[in-house]
């Protein structure tokens, strides 16, 4: 026997396996969600449940649907798919290039499509350049509550829901800084705001630097970084130590009367002259009620 009649008969037994085993997945009903592309550009993707035989005989021929669903979910607008493939942002570990523009097979996506920091399709404008800070339910926002005692309130906003949210409220800070939103009303100019960027060096630990309010160019989840202690102020000259103590700086707000606030010991900011605030802060936190 020939190596080319060894080589079909490898072939076939092959296709055969693969055969059984489709007809095995059919036969135990297990499903998959598919984003099928619906041909409406207001809402091109519809997430569907189709069971292994419909997968086998039918989404091949769907040139345009999206298999797997992403984990972020279908997209909302139209994804240029070019001889089965699209562009997508691979999210990477690095701080300077936090993403990496890839072309996978829109079938199974090449296992990206459970990638939570993947973005799928890439952007119009290509990959961000820094990284996006993101829940797939809900995010942390600082709402501007027009209140000069307590300026922010911390609420948390559908992912769904957060592009319109947005808009109806151009100053509020997204997503809120990991260390927790300001003591006092940020400046917003033209959609950017100012705060002071650690930079890991001793002598010059922050840079002032300007940023989108919108998605804070990824510097919302670094602990690191902090906005200014006060306007006046500007950005420490020196890292955050032990001569710092939490406090609760009273509010005139009934609903919210303290928020916690970390100064320095040195001083505390003038707060030993206010009576209404509590120093330190108690172990448990700061009480939601006067006292």
């Amino acid at each position: 026997m020939n190596k080319f009649n060894k080589m079909t008969i490898k072939l076939v037994a092959l296709a055969q396996i693969l055969a059984l085993t489709l007809a095995a997945c059919a036969a135990t009903g297990v499903s998959a969600n598919v984003c099928h592309a619906t041909g409406d550009t207001a809402n091109p993707y519809e997430e569907i449940t189709i069971n292994s035989a419909e997968l086998v005989d039918e989404h091949r021929v769907h040139s345009n649907d999206i298999f797997p669903v992403p984990v972020n979910g279908c997209p909302a607008s139209l994804v240029v798919i070019d001889n089965g493939e699209i562009t997508i942002c691979h999210a990477t570990s690095s701080e300077t290039n936090p993403y990496q523009e890839i072309t996978v097979s829109v079938n199974g996506l090449n296992g990206h499509g459970k990638h939570e920091g993947d973005i799928i399709p890439v952007p119009e404008g290509g990959c961000p350049t820094a990284s996006i800070v993101t829940d797939t339910d809900e995010t942390a926002v600082c709402h501007a509550t027009g209140d000069a005692e307590n300026p922010y309130e911390e609420v948390m906003v559908p992912s769904a829901e957060l592009n319109e949210y947005l808009l109806a409220h151009p100053t509020d800070i997204n997503p809120a800084p990991s260390t927790g939103c300001p003591a006092y009303p940020i400046e917003i100019n033209n959609g950017e705001i100012t705060f002071c960027h650690a930079n890991g060096s001793e002598t010059n630990p922050y840079d002032e630097i300007t940023v989108s309010v919108d998605g804070l160019d990824g510097h919302g989840g670094h602990e690191g970084d902090r906005f200014p202690i006060s306007e006046a102020e500007g950005c420490p000259a020196s890292l955050p130590s032990s001569g710092e103590i939490t406090i609760c700086h009273a509010t005139s707000s009934a609903k919210n009367p303290y928020i916690k606030i970390t100064i320095s010991v040195n001083g505390l900011n003038g707060h030993d002259k206010h009576d209404g605030d509590i120093i330190p802060a108690p172990a448990g936190g700061c009480p939601t009620t006067r006292p």
